[in-house]
């Protein structure tokens, strides 16, 4: 927001600070002062609002700020008529038929107006502001919202059908053309203001053309209204359209202002535009402006901020804020203002007075802290494990952004299970993920494209999806890209395999499966006691070609992704480890060569290995894998290293050979295995 320096200093005493000095109070207060431009009567300040403090939105609320922060009166209020107040007017009424969308709407009729251009002050001020100056009716109009917050409209009275306005959803296929000349198409999730007949305005947002107000306009209806902040959000993103009165009402508007600033218009409109006002406003409203009330304790204070103050100190900083504080002894009462809807719990009072005192005078102390931090828990030390291993392993572990967008990698069922935004920022951060390998694929391309010839990437986090009841899942994953040498379907699964003999557990078997976009004779699910907890897989070279951007020369990209909530289920229904001891007697190796036909698995033949040679295999591993010369069309050969070991006696080569014999004979007569 641009801030007029000249313009907040007409409302305090803050002759002894200098631009840069204000500046500084108000940064160090909150509002962060991110530019500043110009100097004397034509400096500017352009301040970063966070979207809680819609009370900065404003010179005046500045000015209260910049005064509270540096212990200076706001003695110059603004000047203000009273008007009575009614439901409506004889010859014009006003019906808020969607009060949960707009709580509180005023107006008022103003006659006789001269349209003529506004004076020089308020131009220049405006002009300070970022807005165009255009006539002193709309000039006036927007003066009001920069000095006191509140976006103001005003309708042409003579061009209102029925001489009535309705505020009320849009009906589907209402279309509506605003000032700046764009047709709009609505729908009924739209607040407007209408005539007897149709849409003459979006609500919060920008008048239509067929109101507007023009060199020959005599008499106006002033509008000054409180929006819902959520319904103004979505129509102005929806329609595509920011206006200086949509970004307040998005960030949330005092409603108490709603009738402050007809008054305030209505003497401008008098004194500059020469108009005659009816003398009463119209107010419909359903709130109770009644401040809120919050119980804060001194003790708390001090405890919280590591300061000693009185009761009467901490009383005197929330005063300052424009806070109503009743003290009964250490205690305080406080009664919150509309115009701080973000102050909600005892917690918020005193971050505000942390505010006041200044957090440079806190002292740097490491609060107390009880029970244990995260990372002792079962999921943090099981998540821990995870890490040590995977790093252990040479990967490296990323970190990425929950949001995301849709995702080739999230699978034909994706769209029906991916949880979305309902107002995202951007396409990127239009949804939850669904899984952590997106981001993880992402950041691999971005280091092969920035010349990195090897990446290997692990991510531990959380991945979301609805459960198909109405509710959401926030399972944990842990996943793994690799790119570069030794970037292939082996090395990847034997990077789990490695993970789960870590973890103490065995029988692991990888069947092979499809998955979207990846090799469908190099993908496999991840198979523990029965259920199936992830996958391992090489990317299509396709996909990583469409999806990616890499070229073919990239090589081969193996991937995993695993659900860590059910494998920490299954570690804890483990028994515990048992250690045994160093072997007393020595081991026997034999090779074994078999040719297999060419869809033969390698986790199926070690399946047989394993299940014949029962407690004498303490190993099996594979030697080559060769096709070619010699071998027969359609056939592979695959040769095995057995290590062979008993734990009660050394093995003679008899025990050997016919250990030898049987694995050869189960092979031959369960995968069809035949000699060389």
């Amino acid at each position: 927001m641009k801030v007029a320096v000249e313009w907040v200093r007409s409302f305090g005493d803050f002759d002894d600070l200098t631009d840069v000095q204000l500046a500084d109070t108000l940064t160090m207060a909150g509002l962060e002062v991110e530019e500043f431009h110009g100097s004397g009567p034509t400096a500017v300040f352009v301040t970063k609002v966070t979207p809680n403090r819609g009370d900065w939105m404003s010179i005046y609320g500045v000015a209260r700020e910049a005064a509270a922060a540096s212990l200076r009166p706001l003695n110059r209020p603004i000047p203000l008529s009273a008007i009575p107040l009614r439901e409506s007017f004889s010859d014009f009424t006003v019906e808020v038929a969607s009060p949960d969308l707009c709580p509180r709407y005023g107006a008022t009729i103003v006659n006789d107006v001269q349209n003529l251009p506004s004076p020089q002050f308020i131009q220049d001020r405006l002009a300070l502001a970022g807005m165009r100056p255009i006539n002193a009716v709309v000039d006036i109009t927007n003066y009001v919202m920069v000095e006191m917050g509140q976006p103001l409209h005003a309708f042409d009275l003579d061009t209102i059908v029925g001489r009535m306005i309705v505020v009320r959803r849009a009906n589907d296929g209402e279309v509506l053309k605003t000032l700046d000349g764009i047709e709009h198409t609505l729908n009924s999730e739209i607040l407007v203001i209408a005539d007897a007949h149709k849409p003459i305005a979006l609500a919060g947002i920008m008048g239509g053309a067929e109101t507007e107000v023009t060199a020959g306009t005599r008499s106006i209806v002033l509008e000054s209204a409180h929006f819902d902040p959520s319904a103004v959000r979505r129509a102005a993103k929806s329609l595509g359209i920011t206006t200086e009165a949509s970004y307040r009402f998005e960030r949330f508007v005092d409603p108490a202002l709603v009738q402050v600033a007809i008054a305030r218009a209505v003497d401008l409109l008098v004194e500059y535009a020469g108009g005659k006002p009816l003398g009463a406003a119209i107010d419909r409203s359903a709130l109770d402006l009644t401040p809120h009330q919050i119980h804060l304790r001194t003790a708390r204070v001090n405890a919280v901020l590591g300061l000693n103050l009185s009761g009467s100190e901490v009383s005197e900083s929330l005063i300052r804020l424009g806070l109503h504080v009743q003290k009964h002894e250490d205690d305080l009462e406080v009664f919150v203002p509309t115009f701080r809807p973000d102050l909600k719990a005892e917690i918020d009072l005193i971050e505000e007075v942390g505010r006041m005192i200044g957090y440079w005078n806190l002292p740097e102390t490491v609060g107390a802290r009880s029970g244990s931090p995260a990372g002792d828990f079962d999921k943090g030390r099981f998540d821990s494990t995870l890490r040590t291993i995977l790093v252990g392993q040479g990967l490296v572990e990323a970190y990425s952004h929950t949001l995301g967008s849709v995702s080739p990698f999230d699978g034909p069922e994706g769209a029906s299970r991916r949880v979305t935004v309902r107002l995202s920022l951007s396409t990127e951060l239009s949804g939850l993920r669904l899984t952590l390998l997106p981001h993880l694929l992402d950041a691999l391309a971005l280091n092969l494209r920035h010349g990195s010839p090897t990446v290997r990437l692990f991510e531990v986090g959380k991945v979301f999806h609805k459960d198909g009841e109405g509710g959401f899942d926030e399972p944990r994953h842990a996943a793994a890209a690799l790119a570069g040498a030794s970037a292939d379907y082996p090395t990847v699964k034997g990077i789990v395999e490695n993970l789960f003999h870590s973890l103490g557990i065995v029988n692991v078997a990888f069947v092979p499966s499809l998955h979207h976009a990846m090799h469908p004779r190099r993908t496999a699910d991840i198979v523990v006691h029965g259920s199936i907890i992830g996958y391992v897989a090489e990317l299509l070279p396709s996909a990583a070609s469409e999806h990616l951007e890499l070229p073919p020369s990239t090589g081969r990209i193996a991937v995993f992704e695993i659900d860590v909530e059910h494998l920490r289920v299954i570690c804890e229904k483990l028994a515990a480890k048992t250690y045994l001891p160093l072997p007393k007697f020595p081991s026997v190796t034999r090779d074994v060569a078999l040719l297999y036909d060419l869809d033969t698995y390698f986790g199926d033949i070690v399946n047989v290995v394993r299940s014949e040679a029962g407690d004498l295999l303490e190993d099996v591993s594979l030697l080559s894998v060769y096709t070619g010369e010699r071998i027969p069309a359609g056939k592979k050969s695959i040769a095995l290293r057995l290590t062979l070991r008993s734990r009660s006696r050394t093995l003679t080569e008899s025990d050997a050979e016919a250990a030898t014999a049987g694995i050869r004979a189960a092979l031959s007569a369960k995968l069809l295995a035949k000699e060389r």
